[in-house]
C-alpha cells in the first residue's frame, strides 16, 4: 500500500501544480483542507471564471498559516476566502478560542503582502462523521461569529446552518459514504453559500 502523503508533500506537489497551471490574474483564492481539494469544479460551481481552489487533504488552520506564503502569496489574490478549522478540532482538540486566534494569524500572514486584502472565513461545517465534535463546532462558530467581524474587511460565511437537518444534526443528504466529505448536493449548497459573499465579477 501507498503511504498517504504528508501534508509537507502535498503543500510542495500543489505548489508545483499552481506554478504550473495558467489561472486567473489577482483571483479569488479559496484556501483550505480537503473539501476544498476535492471541489470537482470551482469555477462552474460558482459561475465565474475568476476564482481558484487551493487545498490539501487533512490540513489544519496551522498548516495554512504554515504553507500560505508558499502556495496563495504568489497568486496575489483579490480576495480570501478561508476554508478550514474542523480537522484543527478533530486533530488538535482545538479550543474555539485556538481557532479564532489561528484564524487571526493567518489573516496577519496574508496582509504582510497585501495590507488590504478582503477576506471572508468559513464556519465549520456540520458532518455525520463530526456528530461527537458538534459542541465545539457550535462553539467554535459562535466565537467566530461574535469576534472576526469586529476585524476590517474580514466576513464570516455560514455554512453551518444550511447542513443541518430538521433535527439540528448533520444532514447526511449532503454528504458521501465517509459522512465527511461532500457529494454532489452538499457541493451545490456549499457552493451556493459562497457565491452569495463573494464580490463582483470583474
Amino acid at each position: 500500500m501507498t503511504a498517504k502523503p504528508s501534508i509537507g508533500e502535498q503543500a510542495q506537489a500543489l505548489a508545483q501544480f499552481l506554478r504550473e497551471t495558467r489561472l486567473p490574474q489577482n483571483p479569488i483564492v479559496v484556501y483550505g483542507s480537503s473539501t476544498v481539494r476535492l471541489w470537482p469544479d470551482i469555477a462552474r460551481s460558482l459561475g465565474r471564471n475568476d476564482a481558484v481552489a487551493v487545498g490539501f487533504g487533512g490540513a489544519t488552520l496551522r498548516d495554512c498559516v504554515a504553507y500560505y506564503d508558499l502556495l496563495v502569496r504568489p497568486l496575489a489574490p483579490r480576495f480570501l476566502v478561508v476554508a478550514a478549522g474542523a480537522n484543527d478540532i478533530e486533530k488538535c482538540d482545538a479550543s474555539a478560542e485556538t481557532i479564532l486566534a489561528t484564524i487571526v494569524e493567518l489573516i496577519g500572514t496574508a496582509r504582510r503582502a497585501q495590507p488590504q486584502l478582503p477576506v471572508a472565513a468559513l464556519t465549520m461545517k456540520p458532518a455525520p462523521f463530526h456528530g461527537p465534535r458538534m459542541a465545539a463546532l457550535r462553539a467554535a462558530n459562535a466565537l467566530l461569529e461574535k469576534r472576526l467581524p469586529e476585524i476590517p474587511d474580514v466576513r464570516l460565511i455560514d455554512i453551518f446552518a444550511p447542513f443541518l437537518n430538521a433535527q439540528g444534526d448533520a444532514d447526511p443528504r449532503f454528504y458521501a459514504e465517509d459522512r465527511r466529505h461532500l457529494n454532489d448536493a452538499g457541493y451545490a449548497a456549499w457552493s451556493d453559500a459562497i457565491a452569495a459573499s463573494l464580490p463582483p465579477a470583474r
